[in-house]
């Protein structure tokens, strides 16, 4: 019972982190206000309006939650198949799976920038820069990349990799500032692809700070793996909330260290400080509800077990990845709060719908693909 209730509470909060990613998404390009009310942001550190600053302060948390849900679940079955101890670390399962998947992760990543659209120019030469960006899928890569080689690393000291990797965290945190600070793209005369990974013309999802909350879900995976969840070990609850209150208090405590403005340091460079105790209260809510079985939908929990294709064919939607076209070009900036909020409800319904034909249409294709023999003739 207890490794089942640990699924369960991985895939509630995968399920969760997606759904509140798609719907982010949506309302901040749909939503008619959004520019407006971004503009306030920027010039007056408020919105002026409480329900989009409520909205507007949960979508900051999703990016983490998500970083920080992969590398839970991630090292949690390492973690489990690991303890076992029969194999040599690199012909674990789960580590082979870990590389693929990694690396799946950047070329997808990459791919879902590249634009059929504008084909011709590709083949003329011309690349947009956007092409080279480094954005969630490939930031993800990277640290799945770095938390096997920093578990391979301590090896010797498992039994005690959750407080490594908490520790790993810490110090991609606090070397933040050092990166930002510096100004330019780094490093310096690096190629733009290189520099998009640390500070770069096209960084969405640096390294720095994001691969920190990768290894903060994997502090957390590796406790879960010894100490158990929910009904099994009531301290967890304790564990996440002291865990954030500490990671709070030492991003002030860096602010002083780093800056005479300490405020302006502070939410300018160590804010993900700030999101781990948010991060920390939100897993302590899901693990609670996720064993409640009344909220574990077979629709809802299913969701969660698709995140990797339900986050491309959004791209795709949304942002016209691959294509070209997209709903942004009908819907962006033209829809009031109402029916932002009606069209993220309908957004939200068809991924859930789709997720349970996916089977089938996966087993379609093999059937498909397995009509023709490796020289494309009819068996």
């Amino acid at each position: 019972m207890i490794p089942k209730q640990r699924i369960h509470f991985l895939d509630f909060s995968r399920s969760v982190a997606i759904l509140m990613m798609l719907q982010g998404h949506f309302i901040s390009m749909t939503l008619d206000s959004y520019p407006t009310f971004m503009a306030e942001v920027r010039l007056n550190g408020s919105s002026g309006n409480v329900w989009f600053s409520i909205w507007g302060f949960l979508r900051g948390l999703t990016a983490p939650l998500f970083f920080t849900i992969s590398g839970s679940v991630f090292t949690y079955l390492l973690h489990k198949e690991w303890q076992k101890g029969k194999l040599p670390f690199f012909q674990l399962q789960r580590v082979r799976k870990g590389l693929k998947r990694a690396t799946s992760l950047i070329i997808i990543g990459y791919l879902l920038q590249f634009n059929f659209k504008y084909f011709k120019y590709y083949l003329l030469g011309h690349f947009n820069p956007h092409f080279l960006g480094f954005h969630i899928l490939q930031c993800i890569g990277v640290g799945l990349f770095c938390l096997l080689l920093y578990s391979f690393v301590i090896s010797k000291f498992k039994q005690y990799s959750w407080l490594l990797y908490l520790s790993f965290a810490l110090l991609i945190f606090a070397s933040t500032p050092l990166i930002r600070m510096q100004g330019g793209f780094l490093p310096i005369a690096a190629p733009a692809f290189i520099q998009n990974m640390i500070q770069g013309p096209e960084t969405g999802f640096s390294i720095f700070p994001w691969i920190g909350y990768v290894f903060l879900g994997a502090g957390f995976g590796h406790y879960l793996t010894i100490f158990g969840t929910g009904n099994a070990n009531k301290n967890v609850y304790r564990y996440f909330l002291a865990l954030g209150i500490l990671f709070y208090m030492l991003g002030w405590l860096f602010s002083f260290v780093y800056g005479e403005d300490t405020i302006y340091t502070h939410y300018k460079y160590l804010w993900a400080f700030d999101r781990t105790l948010f991060v920390c209260v939100l897993l302590i809510t899901f693990t609670y509800l996720s064993g409640i079985e009344r909220l574990r939908h077979p629709y809802f929990m299913a969701v969660g077990q698709e995140t990797f294709t339900i986050y491309i064919v959004h791209a795709i939607l949304l942002y016209g990845a691959i294509t070209g076209y997209s709903l942004r070009s009908f819907l962006e900036n033209k829809l009031s709060a109402l029916e932002a909020i009606f069209g993220a409800f309908l957004f939200l319904s068809f991924f859930i719908i789709l997720v349970q034909f996916l089977d089938p249409i996966r087993q379609f294709f093999r059937n498909f693909c397995s009509f023709f023999n490796i020289n494309g003739k009819p068996n």
